[in-house]
């Protein structure tokens, strides 16, 4: 009597073996462009907290008697375009400490924000905004009042 031949279903060792190679490719070029994209929406969103304390420092200096720029945060609340949070001087924003400053420069008041990454990233803009209203980066180390101008 003969037997039916016996047919084994699964897969190979090298089947899988490709599979495994083709998968470890797809995530070798797709996570550092996830982790790229989350970092640009962070800096983004900063950008737009950056923009929220501009208007608020404009509203506030024509509110203030002596015309200044405010130095807090909390004091800006008062005017509507910054979420109330905690944190006078420095404020934490989507892993960046945002770091206030104010006063009066040869005769001119002036304000500025420093945005810090707190997560050690070498492609992490570092941001800077003051009262013209430019946003400048810089990549690697902070950002200042000569930094390149953040394209809009």
């Amino acid at each position: 009597m003969n037997k039916p031949a016996r047919r084994d279903s699964g897969f190979t060792l090298v089947e899988l073996l490709i599979v495994v190679a083709i998968v470890a490719v797809l995530v070798a070029v797709a996570v550092p462009s996830y982790i790229s994209f989350i970092q640009r929406a962070k800096e983004t969103t900063v950008q737009a907290y950056m923009g929220k304390v501009r208007k608020a420092q404009e509203v506030y200096r024509f509110s203030d008697p002596a015309g200044g720029f405010s130095g807090s945060f909390d004091d800006l609340e008062t005017t509507g375009f910054v979420e109330p949070a905690t944190g006078a001087v420095s404020r934490i924003e989507n892993d960046y400490r945002m770091d206030l400053a104010a006063g009066i420069s040869s005769g001119e008041p002036f304000w500025n924000i420093l945005a810090t990454p707190l997560a050690p990233n070498p492609k992490a803009k570092y941001l800077y905004i003051d009262q013209t209203g430019y946003i400048r980066y810089a990549v690697g180390a902070p950002a200042g009042p000569t930094s390149p101008v953040l394209p809009r």
